[in-house]
């Protein structure tokens, strides 16, 4: 199998079919939570003044041995949970925490993993939301660290009493993409392979795409798209913009027409990319939003005046046609199959330059 999340079609038959077959408790929890997401609402039995209505969750998982990979997965994570609070219109949110578990190889140094954890406790500060509990295990079998992340919330009762389930993208929206594509598996490959990269291109260049991981959080934005009334979020991760665009579509039961000129990439992902021959459409996207709304091109200048930038993308369709055009020419979008993160990874641990 390939590296990264199992494809659609092995999910659907040796995870969610057997989960669902075996089990009431999960057939249960699958109808109410949805099975394969990475954030979701459980509603309480019972709502009374003093009780919260529901609880939130959201978790991430981030590979490498960047200093910043714990640090990712939280990020992710509180992603993960900002989105969905967003699509659910909860009233708010209380009794935040996270959970992290990082894996390490054996030859990484201690300084590195207290370096991993030192970044993640600073992005839990600026946050505020606290990491509860941080388990580290040194495992022989691994060739990165890995780390995961779970953030868990209280949900407040709406005006009704209950919680709001998600919102749906509806057809014939405008489809808007914050920021750029790729920004957070660019970051990952410059800061692993600086001196590489510093060998063809200038040393700003390769300094300001490790630099990409300061535009990982999305709350901004996704605060500004809620408050313009947008119908859905969709947070970019793994599998690019173009395993997030599939995503939209899958969950949404919409199609797609996406216009590949509009959308926005920095030159310094171009230039990483090409260096490792990668498809940058394809690799480890967390930074990015993709929102519908009613009116794209108003969001857009929302967006921008509260400091993110956007640009419309393509619109929803009816049907299940997820199609991307190029000038004159169009193809069918087809199912992420991996990232092009791990790609990279395999490359590098063939050579042994890993460097950060």
């Amino acid at each position: 199998m390939d590296c990264g999340k199992l494809t659609e079609s092995i999910y659907e038959r040796s995870v969610i079919k057997v989960i669902k077959t075996n089990s009431t408790e999960n057939r249960k929890f699958y109808d109410g939570a949805g099975l394969r997401e990475d954030c979701a609402i459980l509603a309480g039995n019972k709502v009374t003044d003093d009780v919260c209505a529901g609880i939130m969750s959201g978790q991430a998982l981030a590979s490498g041995t960047d200093s910043r990979v714990a640090a990712r997965a939280y990020i992710a994570a509180t992603n993960h949970l900002i989105t969905c609070c967003a699509n659910a219109a909860a009233s708010g949110l209380v009794d935040t925490y996270a959970n992290v578990t990082l894996m390490v190889p054996e030859r990484l140094r201690e300084i590195k993993v207290r370096g991993m954890i030192e970044a993640a406790t600073i992005q839990a500060e600026e946050t505020g939301i606290p990491i509860l509990s941080c388990n580290v295990q040194v495992l022989p079998m691994l060739t990165e660290a890995v780390a995961t992340c779970v953030v868990n919330a209280g949900v407040e009762k709406g005006d009704n009493g209950v919680v709001t389930m998600k919102k749906r993208a509806l057809v014939d929206e405008d489809i808007v993409m914050t920021k750029w594509i790729g920004l957070e598996g660019t970051a990952v490959m410059a800061a692993g392979s600086k001196r590489q990269l510093c060998a063809r291109y200038p040393a700003d260049l390769v300094e300001e795409a490790a630099g990409f991981f300061r535009e990982l959080p999305i709350a901004a934005e996704a605060a500004c798209a809620v408050k313009s009334g947008a119908s859905y979020l969709q947070m970019v991760r793994e599998g690019g913009v173009f395993g997030g665009l599939w995503k939209l579509a899958a969950d949404n039961g919409v199609g797609l027409v996406i216009d590949l000129k509009s959308i926005p990439v920095r030159q310094e992902t171009i230039e990483v990319c090409e260096f490792f021959d990668l498809n940058p459409y394809e690799l480890l996207a967390g930074g990015s939003l993709l929102i519908t709304t009613a009116n794209g091109g108003e969001l857009v200048r929302k967006l921008e005046k509260a400091g993110v930038p956007a640009a419309v993308i393509g619109r929803t369709t009816q049907g299940n046609d997820r199609i991307i055009r190029h000038a004159e020419e169009s193809r069918f979008l087809e199912p992420a199959r991996g990232d092009e993160i791990f790609r990279y990874f395999k490359i590098n641990n063939k050579t042994g330059v890993l460097e950060d």
